[in-house]
C-alpha cells in the first residue's frame, strides 16, 4: 500500500473557516497505483479536498475511507492491550496488599513465635506502602494511555483519501493536499494607545482560534477579512406603492373589554404592518517589544493579511495573538463633563471621522501612557465630520452641579404658570497644568406653542436651539476653581400639566380614555379606540 503522510504547512484563515495546505512526499513507482493520503482532520470539509502534484502525475477515482478500515494493526488496539496488562498488575498488587493485611491478624495464631510476629508487624506498613505506591504509578500509566487511546481513536476515525495515481516515471514525488476547515476563525482585537498630547496610535490585532483536534505547529498563516461560506446574493428590489390612508374618526368604546380588545386589535393591525518568564535587566525606561506587522494586500472581495513569521495555534486553546496593522491618527484632547447626567469629568480625544480606518463601530482597549485604563467605543459615523473617543475618567478636574433654586409663580391676567430654575456648576483643576474644559448642560425644548422656554443666564455658553444643548468652553488654570450659572424660565397654561420626554416625537393621547398612545399602533392599548 502506498501511503502519503502529509504535514500541515500553511493556513488561510477567514472570519469563519480556513483553507488548509498540507505537504508530503512519496516514492512513487511508474504506472498505476492506489495512493492513500493521510492527514485530514475530522472537521475537514471532504467536498473541498483537492490533491496537487507536478507534471507527469494524474489521478482518478478519488474516494474517502476511514483509517480504521485500511490499517491492519490499529494503534488504539495496541494501547488497549497495554492498558489491560497494567490493570491486571494493579489487581495482583491489590491482592498482595489484602493478603498482607489478612495475614497480619494473629488473634487465633498459636504456631508463630513472638519474634516472628514482631518482625511481620514491623515490616507490614513498609510493604503495604510500597505496593500502594506501585499501584499509584500503574494507575497514572493507565490514565496516560487512556488519553493516548482516545487520540489514536480520533485519528483512526478520520478520513483518508484514496486515489488511483498514474505516474510516467519512478521517483520521489511531492504532493500538496488542500481542503477547507470549518472549525477555525479569527476575531479582531483593537488597542488604542495615547499619551493625551500627541497623535492616537490605533493598533489592529487579531486572535486566531481553531478546534480541529490538531495543533497547528510552525505554519505560515494568512488572514482574510471575508467569509467564503457566505458569498452573498444581490437582492432583488420589489416595487414600493403609496396610497392615501383613510382617516378613522374616533368613536366611543365601552371600557368593559378594553384591554382584551386593544391587544387583539393591535395584534391584528400588526399582521397588516502566553506563559511569561521574568527576566531582570538594568533599571532603564521600558518600551513595548516591537512586533512584526502583517503585509496587507487588497483583493477583489476581501483584504489579505499575510503574517510574516510562522506561527502555532493549539487546538482548543484560548487563541494565538498576532499584530496586523498600526494607524497613526491626528487627535486633539479636551476634558469634558456633563454633570446633569454624570458628575465625572472625562478625557476626550477628537479625531476626523475620515481618518478612522473603520467601517463600523468597535470597542477598543485603551492604554494611556502604556497603562490599561478601560475600553472605548469608537463610532465612525460618516455623517459627522468629527468623532469623539472617551479615553477615560479625568482625576484632575472635579465637577459639582447644584440646583440653587426652583421658584413657581402664576401670571393672573394671562393665566400662565411660570417656573424658574437656577443651577450652579463648580469646576476645580487640581493638577499643575492649565486645562481647557468642555462643559455640557441643557435647557428643555418646547414642542408646543403654548409652552415657552426663556433662557435667563447662560454664562457664555453656546446654545443649540433645536436640542437645547449648552456647550461651555472654559479655560481652567492650574489649581483654580470656576463657577458657571444656568437659569431659565418655563411658561405654560396653569390649567394644564407639563410632560417631559427624551423622545423628539410629540406625545399623543387617546381621544377616548386619555391614555398615552406612544407605540400603540393603530389602536389604543387601554380601550381599543381606533387612532387617527
Amino acid at each position: 500500500m502506498l501511503r502519503l503522510n502529509t504535514k500541515l504547512d500553511s493556513a488561510k484563515v477567514y472570519r469563519s473557516g480556513a483553507e488548509m495546505v498540507r505537504k508530503g512526499t512519496v516514492e512513487l513507482p511508474e504506472g498505476k497505483n492506489t495512493l492513500y493520503v493521510y492527514g485530514l482532520t475530522q472537521t475537514a470539509v471532504l467536498d473541498t479536498v483537492r490533491l496537487f502534484s507536478g507534471e507527469g502525475v494524474t489521478c482518478a477515482n478519488q474516494r474517502f475511507e476511514r483509517v480504521s478500515e485500511i490499517e491492519n494493526e490499529l494503534e488504539s488496539d495496541q494501547i488497549s492491550e497495554k492498558i489491560e496488562q497494567l490493570k491486571k498488575q494493579v489487581e495482583v498488587k491489590q491482592l498482595q496488599i489484602n493478603l498482607w493485611q489478612t495475614n497480619g491478624d494473629f488473634t487465633n495464631s498459636v504456631s508463630q513465635s513472638a519474634s516472628d510476629i514482631q518482625e511481620y508487624i514491623e515490616l507490614l506498613p513498609e510493604r503495604i506502602e510500597k505496593l500502594s505506591l506501585e499501584i499509584l504509578e500503574k494507575n497514572k500509566e493507565i490514565e496516560k494511555l487512556e488519553k493516548d487511546r482516545s487520540e489514536a481513536t480520533k485519528k483512526e476515525n478520520a478520513s483518508v483519501m484514496a486515489v488511483d495515481i498514474h505516474s510516467d516515471r519512478t521517483g520521489s514525488v511531492p504532493f500538496e493536499l488542500r481542503y477547507f476547515e470549518n472549525s477555525a476563525w479569527w476575531s479582531p482585537v483593537y488597542e488604542l494607545h495615547t499619551d493625551a498630547k500627541s497623535d492616537l496610535d490605533l493598533r489592529l490585532r487579531v486572535k486566531i482560534l481553531q478546534q480541529s483536534g490538531e495543533d497547528w505547529k510552525d505554519i505560515a498563516l494568512a488572514l482574510y477579512t471575508g467569509n467564503p461560506v457566505t458569498g452573498g446574493t444581490l437582492p432583488e428590489l420589489s416595487p414600493i406603492y403609496l396610497n392615501i390612508q383613510e382617516t378613522i374618526k374616533a368613536r366611543s368604546v365601552s371600557k368593559t373589554n378594553s384591554m382584551m380588545f386593544g391587544s387583539m386589535m393591535m395584534s391584528k393591525a400588526s399582521s397588516l404592518e502566553m506563559e511569561d518568564t521574568m527576566v531582570v535587566y538594568d533599571e532603564a525606561p521600558m518600551t513595548r517589544v516591537a512586533t512584526e506587522e502583517a503585509s496587507v494586500s487588497e483583493e477583489d472581495t476581501m483584504t489579505e493579511y499575510s503574517l510574516g513569521e510562522r506561527k502555532s495555534v493549539v487546538s482548543g486553546s484560548a487563541g494565538t495573538m498576532a499584530d496586523l496593522q498600526k494607524y497613526v491618527i491626528p487627535a486633539s484632547y479636551t476634558v469634558s463633563s456633563a454633570p446633569s447626567q454624570d458628575p465625572n469629568a472625562y478625557l476626550i480625544a477628537t479625531v476626523k471621522t475620515a481618518d478612522l480606518p473603520l467601517t463600523s463601530a468597535i470597542s477598543s482597549a485603551v492604554y494611556l501612557n502604556d497603562s490599561y485604563v478601560g475600553d472605548a467605543y469608537i463610532d465612525p459615523d460618516l455623517t459627522k465630520d468629527d468623532a469623539s473617543i472617551t479615553i477615560g475618567k479625568s482625576e484632575q478636574v472635579h465637577v459639582s452641579r447644584t440646583k440653587v433654586s426652583q421658584k413657581a409663580s402664576t401670571t393672573l391676567f394671562k393665566g400662565q404658570k411660570v417656573m424658574e430654575y437656577v443651577y450652579e456648576t463648580r469646576l476645580t483643576n487640581s493638577s499643575k497644568s492649565d486645562l481647557d474644559v468642555t462643559l455640557k448642560d441643557q435647557i428643555p425644548v418646547s414642542q408646543d406653542k403654548e409652552i415657552t422656554v426663556e433662557a435667563k443666564e447662560l454664562s457664555g455658553a453656546s446654545l443649540d436651539a433645536e436640542t437645547g444643548i449648552l456647550t461651555y468652553k472654559i479655560p481652567l488654570p492650574a489649581g483654580q476653581t470656576k463657577t458657571v450659572t444656568l437659569s431659565y424660565k418655563v411658561n405654560w397654561p396653569k390649567d394644564k400639566n407639563l410632560k417631559e420626554s427624551t423622545s423628539k416625537a410629540k406625545i399623543k393621547w387617546c381621544p377616548n380614555c386619555g391614555a398615552s398612545t406612544q407605540g400603540a399602533g393603530r389602536f389604543c392599548l387601554e380601550c381599543g379606540t381606533p387612532l387617527t
